[in-house]
């Protein structure tokens, strides 16, 4: 689980790959034009909100670098979804 002292940043982001049995899903930063993954979650609802998505969605994140890796997070919450998550 993710800790709520890390820095946290804000994406609006397609989904690309709706998110697996590992719990891993793969979206496109919309500003950046960028792929990232979203690999843990805060608690268990955000997770389950996140699994309903589908490829195309949009979805506007809260997120917190998760690992080492630059391109992969962990999500801390859901800011808006459908078509207007992208502009926001």
């Amino acid at each position: 689980m993710l800790k709520q002292h890390q820095r946290s940043c804000e994406r609006a982001s397609v989904v690309v790959s709706p998110m697996d049995d590992d719990g891993r899903m793969e979206l496109r930063d919309v500003e950046a034009d960028e792929t990232y993954e979203v690999v843990d979650y805060i608690d268990d609802e955000l997770a389950k909100k996140l699994r309903s998505l589908s490829a195309g969605e949009a979805v506007n994140l809260e997120l917190m670098g998760g690992t080492d890796a630059a391109d992969v997070f962990g999500a801390v919450r859901i800011k808006a979804t459908g078509p207007a998550a992208r502009f926001q």
